[in-house]
C-alpha cells in the first residue's frame, strides 16, 4: 500500500495518526463489549453504597456511635439500646467479629455493611477495627441512685470519684480499672470532666457499659453527702504524709478520689476529703499518669477487701 493511503500501518481511515488507548480505556471497552456493567453504573452503584452507608452512621435525637469490636460487643450485653451495627466491607468475619455478629443476630441488632473509607472518615478514636455501632447516648444517674447500688450486695459500698479528669482517653481506662476492681459506681463532675463520648467508651474497652456513673454539679458537694452517707472520702494527693499501703480503711464503705495529672485534687475537693495518701515512689519521675495511680488505688482496696474475707 503506498504511503499514506487510507487504511495504512499507524493510521485512521481519515489518514491521521492513530493514539493508543490507555489500559483503562481497554479495560472499559473490554467490560462493554463482553456485557459487564458501564462506568455509569459503577459509578451509581458506588453513590448508592455510600449513600446508604451515610444513612447507617447518621445519628437521631439522643443517639452516638460507639467504635471498636470489644465496645460493641460490651453495649450488646448490656442494657442500653443498640439501633444497629455498622461493618466494613471486606472485614473478615472470624475471631471477636464473628462473636459480635452472632450475639448481634441473638439480640435482634440489624447489621449493615458500609464502604471502610466511610468508617474511617466517621471514626474519632481512630481505632474503630472495623466495627462500629450507634447507640443511645449513656445517661448518668442521680447521687442518691448511685448510693443505693450497693445495698443489694454484700460488700460495703466503693465508689471512685474523679476530679478534674479531662482526657477521655484517662476516663475510659479510670472505668475500666474501676469495673474489674469491683466498684459500684463513678461520680463525675458535670464541669471540668471529659465527657462520656466514643473515645472514653473504647478507652474503657466497654466497661461504661457496666458501671453506673452519677454525674454531679458540685463535687465537692457531693463527696459531703458520701460522708454523711457513712463513706470515707480517701484522696490521692503526692504530697501527703500517709501511704496508700499504710490504708486500714479498705474494709469500710470508700469513695477513692483521683485529680488531674497536672493540677491534682482541687483545694476544697482536698479539703474535703477524710484521708489523703501518696503512692510511693522509688523512681526519678515526680508523678504517675491519673490512671494508673487511680488503678493503684482501686486494686489496693480491692486487695485488702479480699485478704479480710480469708
Amino acid at each position: 500500500m503506498a504511503p499514506g493511503a487510507v487504511g495504512g500501518p499507524g493510521s485512521h481511515p481519515e489518514g491521521e495518526p492513530r493514539r493508543p488507548r490507555a489500559p483503562a480505556e481497554k479495560r472499559r471497552a473490554g467490560s462493554t463489549a463482553k456485557g459487564g456493567p458501564s462506568r455509569a453504573v459503577k459509578q451509581a452503584r458506588r453513590r448508592e453504597r455510600l449513600e446508604a452507608g451515610r444513612d447507617a452512621l447518621r445519628l437521631g435525637p439522643g443517639s452516638m456511635v460507639i467504635e471498636g469490636r470489644r465496645p460493641v460487643i460490651e453495649a450488646l450485653r448490656g442494657s442500653r439500646r443498640v439501633e444497629r451495627v455498622v461493618v466494613a466491607a471486606g472485614a473478615a468475619e472470624r475471631g471477636t467479629l464473628a462473636d459480635l455478629l452472632e450475639l448481634a443476630a441473638k439480640e435482634g441488632v440489624p447489621v449493615e455493611t458500609v464502604p471502610r473509607s466511610l468508617l474511617d472518615a466517621h471514626a474519632e478514636t481512630g481505632a474503630h477495627q472495623g466495627v462500629a455501632a450507634v447507640v443511645s447516648r449513656l445517661e448518668p444517674i442521680g447521687l442518691d441512685e448511685l448510693l443505693a447500688v450497693p445495698l443489694g450486695g454484700t460488700e460495703p459500698p466503693f465508689f471512685l470519684a474523679l476530679d478534674g479528669i479531662e482526657d477521655p482517653h484517662n476516663l475510659g481506662a479510670l472505668v475500666r480499672s474501676a469495673e474489674a476492681a469491683g466498684c459500684h459506681g463513678i461520680v463525675l463532675p458535670r464541669h471540668r470532666s471529659a465527657p462520656l463520648s466514643a473515645t472514653a467508651v473504647k478507652s474503657s474497652a466497654g466497661a461504661l457499659e457496666h458501671v453506673p456513673v452519677a454525674e454531679v454539679a458540685n463535687l465537692t458537694r457531693a463527696l459531703e453527702r458520701l460522708r454523711a452517707a457513712g463513706l470515707w472520702c480517701i484522696g490521692l494527693d503526692g504530697g501527703a504524709q500517709s501511704s496508700l499501703f499504710d490504708l486500714e480503711l479498705a474494709d469500710e464503705p470508700v469513695c477513692v478520689v483521683v485529680g488531674s495529672e497536672g493540677a491534682g485534687l482541687h483545694r476544697l475537693v482536698r479539703e474535703t476529703c477524710d484521708v489523703l495518701v501518696r503512692i510511693p515512689m522509688a523512681g526519678q519521675v515526680a508523678s504517675l499518669n491519673a490512671s494508673v495511680a487511680g488503678a493503684l488505688a482501686l486494686f489496693e482496696v480491692r486487695r485488702r477487701r479480699a485478704r479480710s474475707r480469708v
